[in-house]
């Protein structure tokens, strides 16, 4: 197996980028890009810590969810989750964000990138209420901000019904007793607790 050393090697197997492709990179978020956010139900969160080492977060809500001050500045809401925050103590340490915003039916998506702080505001915690107020706000000062193309959901057939594979629900009961040693009566009984929470608790 051959490893791809450097840029040169990369754009040799790949090519370079068409002129087309590079105008459609902006450095705040055009018209069109606010008309997705407010249309958007769900993103991707991506940071990477001190040490170089990224994480990316699934954050969904009500459509719009995401609050746009203006063209370069978003405003996302805490809910109550499970309080790792490993995404929040990443920006702490070095104020990198990338999101990946998607819509339900729609197979491009707007990639935006910026710097990020966590923020305080009564006002608008209260105003982004849709499941109560928000417990603090991400701020994002937007830096990049482009549409990408839909081949990756054409190719995965993400938004077609006929392709998708018989629901399913991941085990929280099993990957923890599993790291504990804990048996089938824990699992049922976590997994149940989860359940519950997705009821009761969002």
């Amino acid at each position: 197996m051959e490893t791809i050393q450097d840029l040169q090697q990369l754009r040799s197997i790949v090519g370079e980028p068409s002129e087309m492709t590079q105008n459609k990179m902006y450095d705040h978020l055009n018209e069109q890009a606010t008309d997705f956010i407010t249309r958007s139900p769900f993103l991707v969160l991506s940071t990477v810590d001190a040490d170089g080492m990224p994480t990316s977060s699934p954050k969904g809500d009500i459509p719009g969810f995401v609050y746009q001050e203006d063209a370069h500045t978003l405003y996302m809401p805490e809910r109550r989750g499970n309080k790792l925050v490993v995404s929040y103590q990443n920006i702490l340490a070095t104020q990198k964000v990338g999101l990946i915003f998607l819509l339900p039916r729609c197979s491009e998506t707007l990639r935006v990138s910026g710097r990020a702080e966590l923020v305080m505001d009564e006002e608008l915690c209260q105003k982004l209420d849709s499941r109560g107020p928000a417990i603090l706000l991400l701020k994002v000062t937007v830096t990049e901000a482009y549409f990408h193309c839909g081949k990756a959901f054409i190719r995965s057939n993400l938004w077609s019904p006929e392709h998708w594979p018989e629901e399913s629900r991941v085990s929280f009961g099993r990957e923890i007793g599993n790291q504990i040693g804990k048996g089938s009566d824990f699992v049922e009984d976590l997994d149940a607790q989860v359940l519950e929470r997705y009821k009761d608790s969002l």
